[in-house]
């Protein structure tokens, strides 16, 4: 999130920390996400801007605008859904999917 957001980009990583103790959570400015997505090679990047069209990545998408009358997208592989569950939970739903199709699937659907 941008850096005027820093302190709901902060406390929206703690609470997924102390509610998901068991999930690697990173924080970043838009100036170097780009670089800790290289470098981290996550499974999931929530972001307050939508995905770029350069990302190739193998990680779901969530866009998690600043403005809480506008939906949350969730993108992975091309799909794009729209949740109007802009919540705590609502996110914790989405990393829970994750966590479970990664488990369950291999790393990000790719059957073991």
């Amino acid at each position: 999130m941008e850096d005027e957001y820093r302190a709901y980009r902060e406390v929206i990583a703690a609470g997924i920390r102390v509610l998901r103790p068991n999930t690697e959570v990173t924080t970043a400015g838009l100036d170097t996400l780009q670089e800790e997505v290289e470098r981290l090679e996550p499974q999931l990047v929530v972001c307050s801007r939508p995905e770029p069209v350069y990302s190739q990545g193998e990680y779901v998408w969530v866009e998690l605008p600043v403005d809480p009358t506008q939906p949350m997208k969730v993108s992975h592989g091309g799909r794009t859904s729209k949740s109007s569950d802009l919540t705590l939970e609502g996110l914790l739903a989405v990393i829970d999917d994750v966590e479970e199709t990664t488990t369950t699937e291999g790393p990000l659907g790719g059957r073991q």
